[in-house]
């Protein structure tokens, strides 16, 4: 046990070196006078001189896929509360079959969660393409 702690906190370590070491290095492009950035757009963060996308149609997008990420994580709770109460049924026949129909229906509302995701992605790429975005 001790050897695979070790050998995790290794990967883990390495990881982050990896991680920090990429992250640090500066584009020759980006570097102005005495090596400051002078350009940061190519960054990608927030505040940093990309385009932040204040457009109603942005925030349309972000208030909708936060919705669906609360809804997902409440099916899972639901679904892990069907599970649990499946395993604790303690051969109980009838608390068995209802925690096994609760596991199907949120298991259904999982994918149609999944796929309403999907279909508000292509929706919002097709505008993008079309240009109201």
């Amino acid at each position: 046990m001790k050897k695979l702690s070790l050998r995790l906190l290794s990967l883990f370590a390495l990881g982050m070196f990896v991680t920090v070491g990429t992250a640090s290095v500066t584009p020759a492009f980006a570097q102005g006078w005495f090596g400051t950035v002078t350009d940061t757009a190519w960054i990608g963060i927030a505040g940093t001189g990309t385009a932040q996308g204040g457009k109603l149609i942005t925030i349309i997008k972000s208030f909708i896929n936060w919705m669906l990420g609360i809804l997902s994580l409440i099916a899972l709770v639901i679904l892990l509360y069907g599970g649990f109460s499946m395993v604790t049924a303690a051969g109980d026949d009838g608390k068995y079959k209802k925690g096994f129909k609760i596991l199907q229906q949120a298991a259904v509302g999982l994918i149609f969660i999944g796929v309403s995701w999907m279909m508000v992605s292509v929706i919002f790429y097709l505008l993008t393409l079309v240009g109201v975005s």
